[in-house]
């Protein structure tokens, strides 16, 4: 019995790390722009998706995750706006389709 459920426990660790995080990526691993420290705290003045620039806090309008953006952030330019990205996966499914990632703002 003891062996199965040790089984079982390696079995849904291993799937976890396969299973696709931000941008695709496997979770865990680091997005292309996500280097150390990017991450940012919950903070109450987090700029919203669209009138962020570098250095302020904001949320990836895919992902919904919190960041610092930097010189380095991916981005899109649309509608007279530029839309900064947690990563690069993130980037993509922006360019593909902005008004579905437009209404979760």
């Amino acid at each position: 019995m003891m062996r199965s459920t040790f089984t079982a426990a390696l079995v849904a660790s291993l799937l976890a790390l396969a299973l696709p995080a931000c941008g695709g990526a496997p979770a865990g691993a680091a997005s292309p722009a996500g280097e150390a420290g990017k991450t940012a705290p919950a903070s109450s003045n987090v700029k919203e998706p669209g009138d962020a620039k570098i250095g302020d806090t904001t949320k990836c309008p895919v992902s919904g995750e919190e960041f610092v953006v930097d010189a380095s952030s991916p981005k899109v330019e649309h509608a007279g706006k530029t839309y900064y990205m947690c990563c690069g996966g993130c980037k993509k499914k922006f360019e593909a389709d902005p008004a579905k990632y437009l209404k979760k703002s």
